[in-house]
């Protein structure tokens, strides 16, 4: 295991269990009172009993540095006092001092580290008065500039760990955002595919019923046309599952597979209004205005909004009705009218909570434009959608 490697080990270790680093920052200060005092010295006291006690308490606090760094500070600085006013070498154990006050401040409140400021300059002001020849002024100052320095590092440290834990807190946010935004994405995907095979399947359904009534209508009479009626349901049959696999498909394919088909628009209006005609529905596309070219999206929308008007006339409209289809190109909106003469019964959608009309309006709210639906005075039902896109595009 490389330096690396150990570093990150450790860092590990420490979020974990900080209490075993801290631990072991107290048993080292320990032994390194011990050694350094034990050598001799002229200026200072031998070492006895009771600076191996004063030692031993001075260190011991350090077990708990970063779980209450102020009481570390108040405790372990009594015996290091005491230390100094004895005569005994306080090398080692003494800067740790310095460490406690730098905890505060990495580790507290800035109402806890103006305390541990003020009170390690009451032990500075102290040492002077009780032991001058150990700390003069030149000792209070430097001493001073030292807890000055290990404080102003501590609140550089918690500054700096508080910005990494915003930082991580915004890029867990953002994670989150993605995460949230993807299945929002999937959500929509999996709507849009759902109004597209609504419209397919409820479309085709009512065209099959329409020509499975009409056959079941003649058989008897008429086996030519029932026969008739049988195959153009099975022609309408085998395009709706076209068309369904075209949906299915445009999840896994692009623009770019060679078996990739661009979806309807409405140039195909016409084709729809043939497999109606031959349904037993007259419809009739009319255009106005000079075409334009239309984003494919809003083209399919189009397509759809009128598919779904026409499925609503196949269903309610009634016997002997006939539709029709005004296309409307205006400057930079598409406006539709479907419009049927048919005496069925009131409509406001394709059954009981009209989810026809509801995709409808969900599909046109997309492009910012507006649904109206509503009888006609002299009898007969409209569908009016209009889609703008240049409009749209300039907000």
């Amino acid at each position: 295991m490389g330096v690396d490697g150990f570093v990150t080990r450790l860092r590990v270790l420490d979020a974990r269990r900080p209490w075993v680093l801290d631990s072991a920052l107290a048993v080292l200060l320990l032994l390194g009172a011990i050694l350094t005092t034990s050598a001799p010295s002229h200026i200072s006291r031998p070492p006895d009993a009771t600076m191996y006690a004063l030692a031993f308490l001075a260190a011991a606090p350090f077990v708990l540095r970063r779980r209450a760094p102020l009481a570390v500070l108040l405790i372990t600085s009594a015996p290091v006092l005491a230390l100094i006013v004895l005569g005994y070498s306080t090398a080692l154990v003494g800067a740790g001092l310095f460490l406690a006050a730098y905890t505060v401040a990495a580790w507290s409140s800035m109402r806890s580290t103006l305390l541990a400021a003020g009170y390690v300059f009451t032990i500075l002001v102290v040492l002077t008065v009780l032991v001058p020849w150990e700390m003069g002024p030149a000792e209070l100052i430097t001493n001073g500039a030292v807890f000055a320095g290990a404080l102003g590092l501590g609140r550089g440290t918690l500054t700096r760990r508080a910005n990494l834990r915003l930082l991580a807190e915004r890029a867990e946010l953002a994670e989150r955002a993605r995460v949230e935004e993807a299945r929002r994405a999937v959500s929509d995907e999996r709507l849009r595919i759902a109004q597209e095979l609504h419209d397919v399947i409820g479309h085709t359904l009512g065209v099959i019923a329409l020509q499975a009534g009409v056959g079941a209508h003649v058989i008897d009479a008429d086996p030519g046309e029932a026969k008739a009626s049988l195959l153009a349901v099975q022609s309408t049959s085998r395009s709706a599952l076209t068309e369904i696999r075209r949906i299915l498909g445009a999840l896994r394919s692009d623009e770019s597979d060679p078996s990739y088909q661009a979806p309807p628009g409405i140039e195909a209006l016409d084709r729809l209004a043939a497999d109606l005609n031959g349904a037993g529905l007259p419809v009739e596309i009319r255009t106005e205005g000079a075409a334009a070219d239309l984003p494919p999206a809003l083209d399919l929308t189009a397509y759809r909004v009128v598919q779904e008007s026409l499925t609503n006339v196949v269903k309610h409209a009634g016997p002997g009705a006939h539709a029709t289809v005004t296309v409307r190109h205006e400057a930079g909106a598409l406006v539709l009218n479907v419009d049927d003469d048919g005496a069925g019964v009131a409509r406001v959608g394709d059954g009981p909570v009209g989810h026809g009309h509801l995709g409808m309006r969900e599909r046109v709210a997309v492009w910012g434009g507006t649904l109206t639906t509503g009888p006609l005075p002299g009898g007969g039902y409209r569908v009016t959608a209009r889609l703008p896109y240049d409009e749209r595009a300039d907000r």
